[in-house]
């Protein structure tokens, strides 16, 4: 973590070299790059001072603001014009969920969506029916010509027409930060904490940060600097369950036993990393030895070697899927729900115990990482947490035998939820957070720390479960179609001297030619 921390020490001072020598679309470039590193890389922090600074100081410089917006009186009590702002969206994963269901439930005003830098993948059509619906619109900020400044101008120019802003951005993302530099005239900005524990960029635009669950608040406050008043808490949105199969239709709609006992977990492949040797499954064999009616079900892996033994010991008995959309069979056949590991995963849990499901999840870490483990506010004093894999097998084996138990549980579970993620009881909470985000005074700059790195719980943990095998090649390549022509050339010979011209010339493509025509003409292309 200590090399991981001087890296990223690097990268900001090659930042500012460039911020200094007024190069400004480089030194954004650069600053993604940092951060993105920090992001894969735990470098001992949860955001970084000096790096906002630098980027609120590119904005402020290389964007001149020609608008005039007085928020004192042109600032409604409660706003009518939301802007959402992401990186990107997926048809799947709870990131993109939480966006389409909060417009989706939110009816008595309208939503627009500026994505910064949406890949090849198309915006889901549920969003953009939700955006439609509410008279918003959507606008892919990378399609156009330009870079990362006449992006973040141009995301200025759009939110000067909404009265609040919301942040759904990746954690590394430079463009909002640039764009709302000048806090005098931006509309009020709530950030999404949606990556709560993972180092992100935007504390130095946000005028509140929204955390869903508690671990998360308290982390922005203790580690991040966000001020308690600034600090609030909204639980995930979820669309009412109703289930549509009885769970014997639904086993046999799946091929099951309808006397099987099934254990169910659901999540992104990422999600279920093996740690020291030991697979998610393994956690599971001793259960499966146990109780020969009981079957695994683990939707999102898809093919795993290193699974394959266990599969074997248990006779088939281990089910796995790759990634999908239509998961409400699966949590419909299933009796018991298990959560990923070592990664959790909240909105699985949370949509599993909408089913009436008991849960079970692991924290093998002490208090001081509570970041770490499974926490949601509908998911209080009925989510079963354990420490060790006896523990989680005596829990597993209660719940197997015990069927009245198993069943009472998950309906507590069900109505716990449905209470506080639900409909109008969410709204009610969703108004609170307008309202403290348009009455709260805006944000204003600060004394600017120096980063210092903590070797502490959970710092010591992050590395080991959430690294990334990535190298300064790689995040290069990642970042080098958004960079200004001679820093990509630059770059780009670097590579074909280093690895050959074999399938890189794409590389020298601007990052807006790709998403607009790379796709139409890649087969005409000799690359």
């Amino acid at each position: 973590m200590e090399q991981n921390f001087e890296v990223f020490r690097s990268l900001v001072g090659q930042t500012r070299d460039f911020l200094q020598r007024r190069d400004y679309n480089t030194a954004a470039v650069y600053a993604q790059i940092a951060a993105l590193y920090a992001n894969g890389k735990h470098c001992g922090l949860f955001s970084s001072p000096e790096l906002e600074h630098i980027l609120l100081t590119i904005g402020q410089k290389a964007i001149r603001n020609k608008l005039d917006i007085n928020k004192s009186t042109s600032s409604p009590a409660t706003p009518k014009k939301v802007l959402h702002v992401a990186t990107s969206v997926m048809p799947i994963g709870g990131h993109s969920r939480m966006l389409w269901r909060w417009i989706q439930q939110d009816t008595e005003r309208s939503h627009s969506l500026v994505l910064t830098q949406q890949g090849l993948n198309k915006v889901p059509q549920i969003l953009r029916d939700a955006v439609n619906n509410s008279h918003g619109k959507i606008y892919i900020l990378n399609e156009r010509i330009g870079s990362v400044l006449s992006w973040a101008k141009h995301l200025r120019e759009i939110a000067a027409t909404a009265d609040l802003v919301v942040l759904h951005i990746h954690n590394y993302d430079v463009i909002p930060i640039i764009a709302f530099a000048n806090k005098e005239q931006s509309p009020p900005i709530i950030f999404l904490d949606h990556a709560d524990h993972l180092f992100w960029l935007g504390t130095g635009v946000s005028d509140v940060v929204v955390n869903l669950r508690m671990s998360g608040m308290h982390l922005a406050q203790k580690r991040r600097g966000i001020a308690s008043e600034r600090n609030v808490l909204l639980p995930i949105i979820l669309e009412p369950t109703h289930r549509m199969l009885s769970r014997t239709a639904a086993k046999q709609q799946l091929g099951l036993n309808e006397s099987s006992i099934v254990l169910l977990s659901i999540a992104r492949a990422v999600k279920y990393k093996t740690i020291d040797g030991i697979t998610y499954v393994d956690a599971h064999i001793p259960l499966l030895k146990q109780y020969e009616n009981a079957i695994l079900i683990v939707v999102g892996p898809g093919n795993r070697e290193d699974w394959s033994d266990a599969i074997q010991r248990t006779q088939g008995r281990i089910k796995v899927y790759e990634e999908r959309e239509d998961t409400a069979v699966f949590y419909q056949a299933a009796d018991i729900y298990v959560d990923s590991f070592p990664f959790v995963s909240n909105t699985s849990l949370l949509e599993a115990g909408s089913y009436g499901l008991p849960l079970v999840t692991r924290h093998p870490y002490s208090d001081a990482s509570e970041i770490l483990g499974a926490d949601m506010p509908g998911l209080t004093g009925n989510l079963i947490r354990v420490a060790d894999i006896d523990e989680y097998t005596t829990v597993l084996s209660h719940l197997v035998e015990d069927k009245e138990f198993r069943l009472s549980l998950g309906e507590e579970t069900r109505k716990k939820i449905a209470v506080t993620h639900w409909g109008d009881n969410w709204q009610r909470q969703l108004n609170d957070v307008y309202v403290h985000a348009m009455t709260l005074p805006s944000l204003t700059g600060n004394s600017v720390p120096k980063d210092q790195i903590f070797l502490g719980e959970p710092d010591v943990f992050l590395p080991h479960i959430y690294g990334w095998n990535i190298d300064f090649d790689w995040l290069i390549q990642f970042n080098l179609q958004l960079m200004p022509l001679n820093q990509r050339l630059r770059h780009w010979l670097k590579f074909v001297k280093k690895h050959g011209v074999r399938n890189r010339l794409s590389l020298l493509l601007p990052e807006w030619f790709k998403l607009n025509y790379y796709s139409r003409f890649r087969s005409l292309l000799p690359f």
